[in-house]
């Protein structure tokens, strides 16, 4: 499909669609629900100390124990018939990446 052939494509869809009063409607509803929700959720960042204190809270958290949930990732992955590979850093883990490739017989790029 050429760029005209696009365009013109995207314009007629387009224009059905503005002409369809059902498909307004819904627009129209999830608009205003939108609108009716989003103040509720800023309102969880209108201490904005709070929140940021609460998010690096949940990030140490998180990196305190990364060790364990990447563990137990394995063993749910593993027990689900997948493979994790550990790799020390990006470099090993492309080399992984083409060993894979190359038993696949996967052709170059």
């Amino acid at each position: 499909m050429g760029t005209i052939d696009r365009k013109a494509y995207f314009l007629t869809k387009s224009n059905n669609k503005a002409v369809d009063m059902d498909h307004r409607k819904k627009i129209n509803y999830n608009i205003s629900r939108y609108d009716a929700i989003v103040p509720l959720g800023k309102q969880q960042f209108a201490n904005i100390n709070l929140a940021r204190e609460r998010a690096k809270n949940i990030k140490w958290r998180a990196l305190e124990t990364l060790d364990q949930q990447l563990e137990r990732f394995e063993q749910m992955f593993s027990t689900r018939g997948g493979k994790v590979i550990w790799a020390e850093d990006g470099e090993a883990a492309l080399q992984e990446v083409l060993l894979i490739a190359k038993r696949r017989n996967a052709p170059p790029s």
